[in-house]
């Protein structure tokens, strides 16, 4: 490790206490009477399920044929309707699932994307690859399963990755030689399937380097708020919030100098006051377009001191405050508030009324906005957003 021993002592620290693991105890995974599993909304169905009896693999074979499934991985299928109206998300574990089912003697182990979304952690933009470990170099690599006529969305492409040779010799150094293939791991059992995932620590220390600015924004600022928007079951229990320290105790983690550096780098802008995703995407784009960073989550009330509403971003100097839109907001039943998308809009209008009788201004921008950044800028520009001052 290319670290100190204070820096590695408190990454094995943080590896072996309750956040440094995180695993989500129990997922929307259930094995109906008829042996059917429905996973993340999925219908599915196994050729050899565990405690059931087996399903006949020609007859299966040939309802695929006829487009009655689709199959996701050999011996598991999707029932069509199921696969076709699942979120992305959804449809990203239903196929991490098929392939644990296909491997239970020498169970996948699940890294990087794949194991936050095990983890509880939502993304930005959902991951194109299924994440595994790959036991051997002759093992690693991409396997792209193929597309049935009437397949929506294809199965996820699975990549396979050697475990960091630095880890091997952690786990030497710390007595977890006897599996080091599956050192700093965590096992789940979902309808009978073993599901193998690595601990939240590991994963973080090498996933969070490798991504996009905007995409590590919203997992770091997740933690931070113990924040989980991912697909599992998270119960009613209070999920631990990652501090300061934690996240520091990951550079002792990297794989590489270069990777620690860039987690430091990343670990320092995260904060815990973004709401949503998109809010934390919204930050860092502000950030690269070069404009002053503004106070988040901002108490805006009128004039007797009663509390209007919480900015999602404000500029003091400005009086200007900023809101990022999420289309959840304004989908009716499945809005994050239940309520129509009519009241949602009119109860926004008033809101924003009530914002700018203060003499505050106000911008708003989408989820569109943010991705293609050109347009962001168009918007905050108009609004006359400060740029920040240059480094001298």
């Amino acid at each position: 490790m290319p670290f100190t021993t204070a820096e590695t002592s408190a990454a094995v620290d943080l590896l072996a206490s309750p956040e440094g693991g995180g695993l989500l105890p129990r997922h929307p995974v259930v094995r109906e009477a008829d042996g059917t599993v429905v996973a993340w909304s999925i219908r599915m169905i196994l050729a050899d399920p565990e405690g059931g009896p087996p399903r006949s693999p020609r007859t299966l074979a040939r309802a695929a044929e006829q487009g009655r499934l689709f199959r996701i991985r050999a011996g598991v299928y999707a029932e069509p309707e199921s696969w076709n109206g699942a979120f992305p998300a959804q449809r990203h574990l239903a196929t991490a699932f098929a392939i644990a089912a296909t491997r239970r003697r020498n169970p996948s182990v699940f890294c990087r994307e794949t194991a936050l979304l095990f983890h509880g952690l939502g993304f930005w933009s959902v991951p194109t690859s299924v994440c595994s470990r790959a036991r051997t170099l002759g093992d690693s690599g991409h396997q792209r399963p193929s597309r049935p006529e009437g397949m929506r969305y294809a199965p996820f492409l699975e990549a396979r990755h050697l475990k960091p040779k630095q880890w091997f010799r952690l786990a030497e150094s710390v007595g977890g030689a006897a599996s080091p293939f599956l050192w700093g791991t965590e096992r789940i059992v979902l309808a009978g399937v073993p599901v193998v995932v690595e601990r939240m620590a590991l994963v973080l220390a090498d996933a969070i380097p490798r991504m996009d600015p905007v995409e590590a924004a919203a997992i770091l600022d997740a933690l931070m708020s113990g924040r989980r928007t991912g697909a599992g079951d998270h119960g009613k229990g209070k999920i631990a919030t990652w501090s300061e320290e934690s996240l520091d105790a990951l550079w002792g983690l990297s794989v590489s100098v270069t990777s620690a550096q860039r987690l430091r780098a990343r670990t320092r802008f995260a904060s815990p006051e973004p709401d949503s995703a998109g809010e934390s995407a919204s930050r860092v784009v502000i950030r690269d377009l070069g404009f002053e960073m503004p106070e988040l989550q901002h108490s805006v009330h009128d004039q007797q001191g009663r509390l209007i509403g919480i900015a999602d971003f404000w500029w003091k100097e400005r009086r200007l405050v900023g809101e990022f839109d999420g289309l959840t907001k304004y989908l009716g039943r499945a809005s994050y508030s239940g309520r129509s998308a009519e009241d949602v809009v009119t109860a926004e209008k008033v809101r924003e009324d009530s914002i700018r009788a203060q003499g505050n201004g106000m911008v708003r921008w989408l989820a569109s906005d943010v991705r293609t950044p050109v347009r962001l800028e168009a918007k905050l520009r108009q609004a006359k957003v400060p740029y920040a001052p240059l480094a001298t």
